[in-house]
């Protein structure tokens, strides 16, 4: 975009030698053309798109140097001082003869068709081009934002000043005016829940525990049927005076129309206004409300707690009791939360107990020592541990799976916990698997001779007398070992190829490779407990436990 100031040059240079008659011509088209800038852009805008420069007067000063031809007498208001004459100039560079624009980015040669102007904030040397901002300053030519005058600066100076670079703008905290505003309201509330309340203790109490000259006879134990509802309305009259039942024809509430029997006035006990009782609307309600009884003097013991009703309106009830619900909303946790901190709490479990599992692991597995029967026992103890706390956290990641939704959000939510935690299981059941192979090179000859190999067998209360245990009852131990290592094997195939169909839908396909190999990898797995499950030899051991039989010839 070209600027006024070269313009005027290229007028200057290139039309100086135009008739007369032209350049007047040229002269009142650009008047004509700034007048019709200052009526319809404001000044601000126009300068920012001239770079800083104002490049026109200001409207204040326009005003002042056009006569008013209507007044009479005119005031003539103070001149704005010229920045360049307030402004210090000690701290400005000198010119030369072979002066370069300060600029790192410019550094050409300072002549007069590119400019040499001083930078009126840190005094160098620039060009034209580079000095196109300006800034408020004050006479010892630092940043004034307020009480400054319009300086012509560089555009290193113009965009470090202070404010410039803050993304979020000028703050200004007005938390002390919300307070003191909030506080009128505050004060009120709190004034208001403050009476109400102690009016619902008072009527609390003496309907818990009535004045003696009001209480029933002796030889009665409940008020006489006649008078208990007066005596019972004068109590409650006594805590707050009721409004006048023919001074009001219409609920404040519903604005329904009271009427002698079928819609009748109810009278609210804490703050006296007539209301109706309809449970549609919910106007008004009796509360049931627990007080403690008082204390016998002849046994000095408490007697119980007694069950006392107070119909409150809407408001009171509201006012009362809005900061006990509010907390009782926040301690309320809803299913899915609950399900799944319950599931994080079994995790934090397994996590806690598998290093300990890990150096069980290790004492077994030292070839110099062999492991005493105290650590095979604990061993045992610990892996029993581990796979009950891992069924309960196969079941809670269930639960969570299972909870019956309507939200897709919420299904999507679900889905991804149970897929967590069944990677979760699958990465961190394989130590498990580490200590039959164990028991397996810790016994002579394959044969679970010792009572190191009943951990194998889960059989933990007859770990001392495992080594008089038969070899079928071995291979019946590890047959059932092998089953249910097959069934973990095959739940977890069966998860990981819902994963895969998944990234499929999704269109995920570098997921989709990396579990493939899974699958494939627990393929192989299965395929190889199923193989030791078919070279178990119960006919060989059979065999051995029996006398062989010769046929008689």
């Amino acid at each position: 975009m070209v600027t006024l100031l070269q313009l005027n040059r290229h007028l200057d240079d290139t039309h100086k030698n135009l008739e007369e008659v032209k350049q007047n011509e040229a002269k009142d088209w650009f008047k004509t053309q700034m007048v019709k800038a200052k009526r319809f852009q404001p000044l601000a805008v126009l300068n920012q798109k001239f770079k800083g420069l104002d490049v026109f007067d200001s409207e204040d000063n326009s005003r002042a140097s056009t006569p008013n031809p209507t007044a009479t007498t005119t005031v003539s208001e103070p001149a704005t001082p010229d920045p360049d004459e307030v402004v210090t100039r000690t701290h400005w560079q000198r010119h030369g003869p072979n002066d370069a624009c300060s600029d790192p980015a410019c550094g050409k040669r300072l002549t007069s068709n590119n400019g040499s102007v001083n930078c009126r904030k840190c005094g160098r040397l620039f060009c034209d081009e580079h000095t196109m901002y300006k800034m408020k300053l004050s006479k010892s030519a630092q940043h004034e934002p307020v009480r400054g005058l319009w300086c012509r600066v560089c555009e290193t100076c113009y965009k470090s000043r202070e404010g410039y670079n803050d993304r979020s703008g000028f703050e200004r905290d007005h938390t002390v005016d919300f307070k003191h505003f909030r506080r009128k309201t505050v004060d009120k509330t709190l004034l208001e829940v403050s009476r109400l309340e102690k009016r619902l203790t008072k009527l609390t109490q003496l309907l818990a525990n009535p004045p003696p000259e009001q209480a029933p006879t002796a030889g009665s134990l409940i008020w006489p049927l006649s008078g208990a509802k007066i005596q019972r309305k004068q109590l409650e009259q006594s805590v707050v005076d009721w409004e006048d039942d023919a001074s009001v024809q219409r609920c404040p509430f519903c604005q329904q129309e009271f009427s002698n029997y079928t819609f009748r006035r109810h009278h609210c006990r804490l703050c006296g206004r007539v209301v109706c009782g309809d449970p549609l609307t919910d106007c008004s309600k009796e509360v049931g409300l627990t007080v403690a009884a008082p204390t016998d003097h002849v046994t000095e013991k408490a007697v119980g707690q007694i069950g006392v009703d107070v119909r409150m309106c809407k408001e009171c009830r509201i006012t009362v009791f809005s900061r006990s619900d509010f907390q009782a909303a926040l301690a309320h946790k809803p299913a899915d939360v609950r399900a799944y901190e319950n599931l994080i709490q079994f995790e934090r479990g397994i996590r806690l107990m598998l290093p300990k599992f890990q150096r069980l692991l290790m004492t077994l597995q030292d070839p110099d020592k062999s492991p005493s029967q105290t650590q095979i026992a604990e061993a045992s103890r610990t892996r029993k541990r581990l796979v009950d706390a891992f069924g309960q956290y196969n079941t809670a990641a269930r639960r969570v799976r299972d909870l019956p939704t309507d939200s897709p959000t919420q299904q999507k939510l679900q889905k991804a916990i149970y897929q967590r935690s069944a990677s979760f299981l699958q990465i961190h059941m394989l130590p498990l698997k580490a200590l039959p192979k164990v028991l397996k090179h810790a016994t002579p000859n394959g044969k679970p001779t010792t009572a190191l190999a009943s951990i194998k067998y889960n059989d933990i209360d007859n770990a001392s007398v495992a080594s008089s245990s038969s070899a079928v009852s071995a291979l019946e131990a590890e047959e059932k070992t092998l089953r249910e290592t097959l069934i973990v094997l095959e739940e977890q195939l069966f998860l990981v190829k819902e994963q895969v169909a998944d990234a499929n839908k999704r269109r995920k396909f570098d997921e989709v490779s990396s579990l493939a190999q899974n699958v494939e990898d627990l393929s192989k797995e299965v395929d190889h407990i199923q193989g030791q499950l078919g070279q178990l030899d119960f006919a060989g051991a059979y065999g051995a436990q029996s006398p062989s039989i010769v046929p008689a010839r």
